[in-house]
């Protein structure tokens, strides 16, 4: 068994938070470069680590923050996190400069004696005033949440501008003009609460800065603005003064809104605004690199026992891409072919270039449901298997199949399409995988997979070297806490192996630590035929309780008279897949394209 422990990295979650918008940041991106891990267990000869692959954060277009994903991976016991925010949403590429072209969404509150909500071009304008004597009522404009601000706003505060262009502004007996900025979630750290902050500019209040709202909301107040005025709200900086535990740029501009507020009958907020443009110093890719660095750099003292790497998720098109074990990557698509068929395999080859590993993300598309019929979901996934074997699977290295629900299909079907690449002699790491951009109860979530490896540190170099040789299992965070799972066959060839013998028949053992009451572990076996054939053709040769571990062990003898597959999932009492390890090759004779060398 595994013997590092959890609980000083639960027991993180409680210190205080340091001071991290003013320290001071070293270089280096990768923190610790070698963190020391717990003693190898006598099965595996390694230790067990756990990884967040495909985890998003303030530069992508989710509530989460980085800080909320550091907390939640360190409360699960993950012992590598990576940053894996969009590339594009991170550059800001085709982003909105301005409001020429918004797609409004516009919503009243109360009874309005009086009302406007008028866009042309970049210019609004918007008036309001209550119809009762005591009681408020506002008029709102949104910049529309889906897909307008999810698609061309949301990326992180660092180094942007509001400039904010005032027409006329009049504000009579208390009425209000705001300018409304939500930001991104974060926990209950240093004295702040949990829950989704925002900040809001309000005019016609006077000056200061303050919160409201429990904390979550912060208040820059200003006063009536003169006509044909400019202001220059800068968001980052005023969270930085008004929440000074925080780190400013772990925030995402996660909308825009524009209010008039009237308290009363007889107060009048008309306001005119000839336009607001989005001003961005900081979203080309050295500057991303420099931010997310010193966002791990000010978090590492805080998640001490939490290893941390900055990648991409590379996403100009499907499929996703994230690149592994080498510095933060953002392609060069000015110098990439047009076409996605081309330049996706460039990318893969420039990132092996350069020493990494890189993965095609949730194959069968981004969105969830609904779960398509068992026969559509079967026409899907050979479609895909033929669209990836024409392509040659751009050649990566790892296909995420941790996904319980993705692209209208489910975990099956995830795992039949691994199996048909395996069937084909294609030797792809399956990984877990979340695709998180929540920060918030990852054991809730129907993808909920950390990715565990067998590896002697966390040092880059062994971590590669566990994900290419397959070394490597998938286990749901709330389903399979502490899940682990190995094969090992006949004392010498490990889980991820290919190895090729004449033997008709091998000794197979496997372990599987943690299992949950009711659980079982099936062995599944599937033929290795070279044939292309669009179905994985495999079996469940054996189902083993929980009871079958002696010591976490189970031993059994298996088929190899013609080449095959054999590999472990692991079901919850209901049925439910909560893991699954990587096959081993067990072949009569060498594969057509040789034995990769980290898998021999």
């Amino acid at each position: 068994m595994t013997t590092h422990s959890h609980l000083s990295r639960r027991e993180l979650l409680g210190m205080g938070a340091v001071a991290a918008a003013g320290l001071a940041v070293p270089t280096p991106v990768w923190l610790p470069a070698n963190a020391a891990v717990g003693v190898p267990n006598e099965f595996t000869g390694a230790t067990a680590l756990r990884l967040g692959m495909h985890v998003h954060g303030s530069w992508s277009e989710g509530l989460g923050s980085w800080e909320a994903q550091f907390a939640q991976a360190a409360s699960y016991g993950l012992d590598v996190l990576y940053l894996t925010d969009h590339d594009f949403r991170a550059t800001a590429t085709n982003y909105l400069t301005s409001l020429a072209g918004v797609t409004w969404v516009r919503a009243t509150t109360g009874a309005l004696a009086q009302q406007a909500s008028t866009a042309n071009g970049g210019a609004i304008r918007l008036l309001a005033e209550s119809s009762a004597a005591a009681t408020a009522a506002s008029v709102t404009m949104s910049i529309q949440p889906q897909p307008q601000a999810f698609n061309r706003l949301r990326t992180s505060i660092a180094g942007q501008t509001l400039e904010h262009t005032v027409t006329s502004m009049r504000l009579t007996t208390g009425a209000r003009y705001e300018v409304v900025v939500p930001l991104s979630y974060h926990p209950a750290i240093a004295g702040r609460p949990a829950g989704a902050y925002q900040l809001v500019y309000r005019f016609g209040a006077g000056s200061g800065r303050w919160t409201e709202n429990g904390g979550l909301t912060g208040v820059v107040g200003l006063p009536t603005a003169a006509a044909r005025s400019v202001q220059r709200l800068s968001p980052e900086a005023d969270v930085a003064l008004i929440w000074p535990t925080m780190l400013a740029s772990d925030n995402a501009m996660y909308g825009v809104s524009f209010v008039a507020k009237s308290p009363k009958k007889g107060a009048v907020a008309d306001i005119s605004v000839a336009g607001v443009r989005f001003l961005r110093t900081q979203n080309a890719p050295a500057a991303i690199t420099a931010n997310q660095a010193r966002l791990i750099s000010a978090y590492q003292p805080q998640f001490s026992n939490l290893t941390v790497r900055a990648t991409t998720e590379i996403s100009k098109t499907l499929p996703d891409m994230n690149p592994f074990g080498i510095p933060q990557y953002f392609p060069d698509y000015a110098h990439l072919p047009a076409n996605s068929d081309a330049w996706h395999p460039a990318v893969v080859s420039d990132v092996h270039a350069r020493g990494g590993l890189i993965s095609w993300n949730h194959p069968f598309g981004y969105n969830t449901g609904p779960l398509l019929a068992p026969a559509d979901r079967d026409i899907k996934r050979r479609q895909l298997f033929q669209s990836m074997m024409a392509v040659q699977h751009f050649g990566v290295d790892i296909l995420e199949v941790g996904y319980r629900l993705r692209g209208n299909v489910d975990a099956a079907t995830h795992i039949a399409l691994w199996d048909t690449f395996s069937r084909n002699g294609t030797f792809l790491t399956g990984n877990g995988t979340s695709d998180d951009h929540s920060g918030q109860n990852w054991k809730n979530l129907s993808n909920g997979f950390a990715t565990g490896v067998w590896a002697a540190s966390r040092s880059d170099a062994d971590l590669l070297a566990s994900l290419a040789a397959g070394r490597a299992f998938a286990a749901h965070f709330g389903l399979w806490p502490g899940g682990e799972t190995d094969l090992l066959v006949d004392g010498a060839v490990r889980m991820g192996s290919v190895s090729v013998a004449t033997k008709a028949t091998r000794s197979l053992a496997i372990w599987a630590s943690a299992l949950p009451s009711g659980a079982s572990v099936q062995l599944v076996s599937g033929p290795v035929d070279y044939t292309a054939a669009v179905d994985p053709g495999t079996v469940v040769v054996r189902t083993l309780a929980a009871s079958a571990f002696s010591a976490g062990v189970a031993t059994v003898s298996v088929d190899t008279s013609t080449s095959r597959f054999y590999r472990v999932q692991v079901l919850a009492a209901d049925g439910t897949l909560i893991g699954c390890g990587n096959p081993v090759w067990l072949l009569r004779s060498a594969p057509p394209g040789g034995i990769p060398p980290a898998r021999r």
